[in-house]
């Protein structure tokens, strides 16, 4: 009982163990905190990636493509129909857009992906990352359906659109007005990357639409074949897609696969032309790298060195693996700040033991043991780093359960956004506070102050009553 006692007197009377208690209580809140946000940002990262992404992708080392989809997805469905869930063949290449603004034109590169935009919807989350340029009436982006089909709307908003309006449906002079304007707003339509649309206002939280709903962009790319050749054509912008990331929503633009084929000329006329990917959904809880495996298997004898199966892990890997690489060195570093406590709490240990040399002595010759003895230290470094440990945890979650309301106050009081959503691409900061990474932080601060007081005890211990009597 004696050690129970003692060890709580230090605790309350020792004031220099405070140091010790506040470094653990800091290291254990920063950790808490950065781990709760590195995780947010890690999760709602993968969550994007994997709603651009399939769960598995098939496609072909030749940007042509291959005309054989129907047998290539009917021998996907041999091997794995059980895990699948849909399929869709894509069209994928590279090219430029150009914009018209105001009599001048802008050009950028981009990434071409032919869909059938219902098929692809039931393989990811493209339908989620549609929006329109309106709000809704919560202020949030409008949310579209996935689709190409251009309104007719479009067309008669249009100065030509409203002429025809006015002009007798049968007229000649009405007819040639109506090609015009088919010609002025095309009926193929595009859904073009946010950031490719959009022009961000400095210093507010608006985007200027230098190509709105209805407005006409010009593609340009290379023909498919032995000798490839330029070519282009006009889309009407009908709606946008914003994942979140912005390397995807500056590069992509989706159009029609059907289109894509025919001016690439890789169309056979019959509504199968080429493809050079095939996007996979599989069932929840579906093992990705061994269905992966089995479909490469499967495909080799098709074309020998001709398919490449992968899954949307394996396509962004190198990006994952560089956020995963970063936490766990942000981790060692910020566990060094708990080390430092641990130190302190044996420098601190280290003097109580010469300053409470004779008390030591009067313990033992009152019959206290040496595992009694011993006991008062770590039991005395057990309860700094549960205090400490303690303090630190319930002050990261309640800064963690707080982070957005603690931003924005900042960035009131400082005049500067500390938290840049046009830089991160998030709307606010994303936070997921794990258990397991929680309890691995906490049970490590304390581990680490009773093994810093396991050198000072075993002294402490060991000393001989008589020879401690007699220390001034």
């Amino acid at each position: 009982m004696y050690k129970y006692l003692l060890c709580w007197r230090y605790l309350r009377t020792r004031y220099i163990a405070l140091a010790s208690i506040v470094s653990v209580m800091l290291g254990v809140a920063t950790m808490i905190v950065v781990n709760a946000v590195m995780a947010g940002f890690s999760d709602t990262m993968r969550q994007r990636l994997h709603g651009v992404l399939a769960d598995i992708v098939v496609e072909s080392y030749d940007l042509d493509g291959f005309y054989d989809s129907e047998e290539v997805i009917a021998r996907i469905q041999d091997v794995a129909a059980a895990d699948i869930v849909a399929m869709a063949p894509t069209m994928e290449t590279f090219g430029l857009l150009r914009i018209e603004i105001g009599g001048r034109s802008t050009t950028r590169q981009v990434k071409i992906i032919g869909v059938r935009p219902d098929e692809r919807a039931r393989t990811g989350d493209f339908a989620e990352f549609l929006i329109g340029q309106g709000k809704d009436a919560t202020g949030k982006p409008e949310p579209i359906l996935p689709s190409f089909e251009v309104p007719e709307s479009y067309r008669l908003n249009t100065p030509l659109g409203r002429l025809m309006r006015e002009s007798d449906p049968d007229d000649v002079f009405a007819k040639v007005v109506r090609e015009d304007a088919r010609e002025l707003v095309p009926d193929r339509g595009i859904i073009l990357g946010y950031a490719l649309a959009t022009i961000h206002k400095p210093g507010t939280n608006e985007d200027l639409f230098i190509a709105p709903q209805g407005a006409k962009v010009t593609l340009g790319f290379l023909k498919g074949g032995r000798k490839p050749e330029p070519s282009a054509d006009s889309f009407t912008t009908v709606g946008y897609f914003k994942s979140g990331m912005s390397e995807y929503d500056s590069s992509y633009v989706y159009v029609p696969l059907e289109r894509l084929q025919e001016v690439r000329a890789l169309g056979d006329g019959k509504g199968s032309g080429a493809v050079n990917q095939i996007q996979i959904k599989l069932r929840e809880g579906a093992d990705l790298d061994k269905v992966a495996m089995k479909l490469q298997d499967a495909l080799e004898p098709i074309r020998p060195a001709y398919f490449r199966v992968s899954t949307w892990e394996q396509m962004q890997g190198p990006l994952l693996a560089a956020v995963s690489l970063e936490q766990g060195i942000l981790n060692l570093l910020l566990f060094l700040i708990i080390a430092v406590a641990g130190f302190g709490i044996l420098a601190i240990f280290s003097m109580i033991v010469v300053e409470k040399t004779r008390d030591i002595g009067i313990l033992k010759a009152l019959g206290a043991s040496t595992a009694g003895v011993r006991g008062i230290f770590l039991g005395y470094g057990f309860s700094l780093g549960v205090v400490g440990s303690g303090v630190g945890l319930a002050i990261g979650l309640a800064f963690v359960s707080r982070i957005n309301e603690i931003e924005k106050t900042l960035s009131d009081l400082t005049g500067r956004k500390v938290f840049d959503d046009q830089i991160y691409y998030f709307d606010h900061i994303p936070t997921l506070v794990e258990f397991w990474t929680v309890a691995s932080i906490v049970l490590g601060a304390i581990l680490i102050a009773v093994v810093a007081s396991v050198w000072p005890a075993q002294r402490a211990s060991s000393l001989h009553p008589v020879r401690a009597l007699r220390y001034e």
